[in-house]
């Protein structure tokens, strides 16, 4: 990739996730947070809710594995037990109806619980509807975006949990209702497949890929643990699918750091934008291509570049098609041949 490309790309997709974390311009209505027990989204939760604050962005976080309110939480909603659905979206909707902000950000840290109910339609939960219900405004210049967690290590596959043995699974139902879909990896594991597939070998499994009895969650390198790494290194890995309303997809990987002096920061340091692409990371920055201009090309053995005295003797050289052009046209394909003293001219074969 040439080094305008690799810019053009660098410049337009860190201003996509940069609109998708603040929620500027409802740029995502839906997101779906995929995340798994040796990468937990809460770090990406504390972002979203860290801009939201600075955007003056009311956030909701409905709580159905979470026991305290988190800090900056503007409202928490209790969730778990027998709370039916409609009593969780009356709530919801009367603070949205309550005037307290015209932009919320609903949190939903668990939707594996919620697809684990039963979605009949007598007693259980419809989830399009519910997820439905959540995006709708009460007003007409409220804007409402909802931010989801999904735990792909807990399976809530039930055939008899749905309307019909015909009904998809809650994942691919989801993964088809987001606009935005962001999988969470962990950076040390990340490293260790990385490191294996430049020595050709196998890349390593963790935790319940392990497929090992009693291993739940797998034990992160030493070699590339935080305590190894430094503290601008130190992070989570986002895989990003966007899809944009012409029906687009973007897809990119980026690197967003977890240190502790990021989320206390204030003043302009606060607005400043942390996330990166995962190439311009120090451990999985690619060597710089070199760029084959003139002005690069120094300290060589030998010379790729041309004087000014070459460039003119090349300008000067006269090509063969440039001959053919001088009869003028309508002449067909004419071959021109000079004869060398080793050429047997034979005229019978040229009658031929």
């Amino acid at each position: 990739m040439s080094h305008s490309n690799l810019q053009h790309r660098r410049t337009h997709n860190l201003l996509l996730i940069s609109k998708l974390l603040n929620q500027r311009d409802t740029a995502s209505p839906f997101t779906l947070v995929k995340d798994s027990l040796e990468q937990p989204a809460k770090p990406l939760l504390r972002e979203y809710i860290r801009r939201a604050k600075l955007s003056k962005t009311s956030v909701i976080f409905l709580s159905f594995e979470t026991f305290t309110k988190p800090k900056d939480v503007d409202f928490f909603v209790e969730c778990y037990g027998d709370k039916k659905s409609e009593t969780i979206l009356r709530d919801v909707q009367k603070v949205v109806s309550s005037g307290a902000g015209k932009r919320f950000l609903i949190i939903i840290d668990s939707l594996t619980t919620l697809c684990s109910k039963p979605q009949t339609p007598g007693t259980g939960i419809n989830l399009v509807e519910f997820l439905s219900n959540l995006l709708q405004p009460s007003q007409p210049q409220q804007q409402t975006s909802l931010v989801a967690v999904y735990h792909l290590d807990i399976p809530t596959t039930n055939v008899s949990n749905s309307f019909n043995s015909y009904s998809p699974p809650p994942l691919s139902l989801l993964s088809y209702l987001a606009t935005t879909i962001i999988k969470l990896h962990s950076l040390s594991f990340l490293l260790t497949e990385k490191a294996a597939n430049a020595r050709s070998l196998a890349a390593p499994a963790f935790g319940l890929g392990e497929e090992v009895e009693g291993v739940l969650v797998g034990l992160k390198p030493k070699t590339w643990s935080n305590h190894n790494l430094k503290v601008e290194e130190r992070g989570l890995v986002l895989e990003l699918e966007h899809r944009r309303k012409s029906g687009r997809g973007v897809l990119e990987w980026y690197f967003l750091p977890t240190c502790s002096n990021i989320s206390s920061s204030v003043g302009v340091q606060a607005f400043r934008e942390i996330v990166t692409l995962l190439d311009d990371h120090p451990l999985f920055r690619k060597p710089q291509e070199e760029d084959t201009s003139e002005q690069e090309l120094t300290g060589m053995t030998f010379e790729l570049g041309l004087t000014e005295r070459q460039r003119l003797e090349r300008d000067g050289v006269v090509l063969p098609y440039f001959d053919a052009q001088k009869g003028g046209g309508g002449e067909g394909g004419r071959i021109l041949y000079d004869m060398g003293v080793e050429d047997d001219f034979d005229e019978e074969e040229d009658e031929i």
